[in-house]
């Protein structure tokens, strides 16, 4: 099971993964960005200081904020 070693923001909208295999993902959030808890990351700054628990990529909030699986990130980057 593909476990997410490390992420960090490279600007506004992208990030590098690191996942147990050793593959590499550039991930560009624009698609997201329709979804409201999404674009509320960009609104205050938060979007640059992701964080990972091995199985998602998460954003501290005061509250439940979103998140993303390596399942979903997996389906997001093999869609066209």
């Amino acid at each position: 099971m593909l476990k997410i070693i490390r992420v960090g923001a490279l600007d506004g909208n992208k990030l590098d993964i690191e996942l147990s295999n050793g593959s590499l993902i550039l991930f560009d959030m624009h698609p997201l960005m329709a979804e409201p808890d999404f674009a509320a990351l960009l609104e205050d700054d938060r979007i640059l200081y992701p964080r990972t628990d091995g199985s998602r990529v998460y954003w501290q909030s005061w509250q439940n904020g979103p998140s993303l699986t390596v399942e979903r990130l997996m389906q997001l980057i093999q869609t066209p």
